[in-house]
């Protein structure tokens, strides 16, 4: 088969270069791992591969893309409620295969297999919007499977998915690289694990592209090791925020959490970690009075049903795992706006924001559709909009996937200095544990129903 060419390639968004004059040929059959900063265009090269890009928007100024006459090309998206159409995973393989024509005796075998291979047959037919964020990665990755394509372009696959499920999949895509010799583009900024697949390494970088040696590839790879957290656990007597008294929460008939008493330390940091689908973001949404539960939540000793919605929201915000969901506006500046116009943390006046755009890299957008940014450029404005409010306590749902390591860092920069300022209790979900030893103070584990404090080290 064919290679994937790029040939001096220029892309623009909105009249915003993205690409600039990329040549680059990715070799049929092999393993692609696509790294680079947030917002360095490594999604919009997929998109251009998938065929999405220019058809679906910005325009190619220059130069072409080449891709085999042959290819059957099937992609999961970074966020993967975007390219869902019907209600449960089975639902929607049978769409996917009637609409790739396959025939109707062929398509019970099919989605059997894609079921299997993303290990969701138990969730076949269960609601999309009822499945965690990790879940719903693996039905998309299911969907693109189903399509049995020779060219698989998966775009931060991992960024939701608990550590067992993410080297089963590896594994996975090793078979189907080894067996039935599928092109395979992965983009990632979490790289451990990766060596096993042996890729051919790209780097994205200031809108140009290049191939790894297979030293530098080497060297990279094996230099992420599983990252990990060490905590201790929290003394008695300190000062409460949240309280669970009895708590208990299902989802329908299914039992999430048995009846828990337990504190969440006022002014801490404390991260919150358990398998796909254990219950994390269903417990952030029960904190956060958007979903029903049973006993009692009470925030700085009172009952949080007994304090009126407006009041409650004052105190305490949620940092939506899916960051499309937190913006109400259509551009960057009128994000911005808002921001400011709801801001109670006095850390950030014109000068810190501006300051903090910059070091963001989020400067000078003012002007784009916020729609229109990477996962990882959402991440860090939804995440600066949420500490402009200055609520006391914030929930944060996956807050750090899509950001490079030096994204990241300057986001944690960022949080601590805001802190230090206007202090805040923080409940973090995230599976992405890279760089967090050092700035989590305790840490929660959520398993077989039960919610408890652990200490000492804990890789993901």
């Amino acid at each position: 088969m064919k290679n994937i060419q790029f040939k001096d390639l220029s892309f623009n968004f909105d009249q915003q270069p993205i690409l600039k004059n990329i040549t680059a040929e990715f070799s049929t059959g092999r393993i692609h791992l696509l790294t680079g900063v947030s917002g360095s265009g490594k999604s919009t090269l997929l998109k251009l591969i998938a065929g999405l890009l220019p058809k679906y928007g910005g325009e190619i100024v220059n130069g072409t893309i080449e891709r085999p006459a042959d290819a059957q090309i099937g992609m999961v998206f970074q966020d993967p409620l975007m390219q869902f159409a019907l209600d449960t995973p089975r639902h929607e393989l049978e769409f996917t295969l009637e609409n790739c024509q396959v025939p109707t005796n062929k398509i019970s075998d099919r989605i059997k297999a894609a079921l299997q291979f993303s290990k969701i047959t138990d969730l076949a037919n269960q609601l999309i919007t009822t499945l965690s964020g990790g879940q719903q990665q693996r039905v998309a990755l299911a969907a693109a499977m189903a399509m049995q394509p020779n060219i698989l372009l998966l775009d931060e696959p991992f960024a939701n998915i608990d550590e067992e499920n993410r080297q089963f999949i590896l594994k996975q895509l090793v078979r189907l690289n080894v067996d039935y010799h599928t092109t395979i583009i992965i983009t990632d900024h979490d790289l451990h694990g990766y060596e096993q697949l042996h890729p051919l390494v790209w780097q994205l970088t200031e809108s140009h592209l290049i191939q790894l040696s297979s030293k530098d590839s080497i060297q990279l790879l094996t230099g992420h090791a599983n990252p990990q957290v060490i905590t201790e656990l929290p003394p008695l007597a300190l000062p409460i925020a949240i309280k669970f008294d009895c708590l208990s929460i299902k989802r329908g008939n299914q039992l999430l959490l048995s009846p828990t008493n337990l504190d969440i330390l006022k002014n801490k940091t404390t991260l919150l970690t358990g398998p796909n689908g254990i219950g994390k973001s269903t417990l952030l949404k029960a904190i956060a009075r958007l979903l029903k539960y049973e006993g009692k939540i009470n925030y700085k000793g009172k009952n949080i049903q007994k304090i009126s919605p407006g009041k409650y929201y004052k105190h305490l915000g949620l940092i939506f795992q899916h960051a499309n969901d937190q913006f109400l506006n259509v551009t960057v500046g009128e994000e911005l706006a808002l921001g400011f116009k709801t801001c109670q943390n006095p850390y950030f006046n014109q000068q810190q924001v501006n300051e903090a755009l910059t070091a963001l890299g989020l400067n000078g957008r003012e002007d784009q559709v916020v729609y229109s940014l990477s996962g990882g450029q959402k991440k860090k404005l939804q995440i600066l909009l949420m500490l402009m409010r200055g609520q006391e306590t914030l929930l944060l749902d996956e807050p750090f996937t899509g950001l490079d390591p030096a994204s990241l860092t300057t986001v944690l920069q960022l949080i601590k200095a805001s802190q230090k300022e206007k202090p805040q209790t923080l409940l973090i979900v995230s599976h992405q544990l890279s760089g967090l030893d050092g700035f989590v103070d305790y840490h929660l584990a959520m398993n077989h129903h039960c919610l408890n404090y652990v200490g000492g080290s804990y890789e993901s």
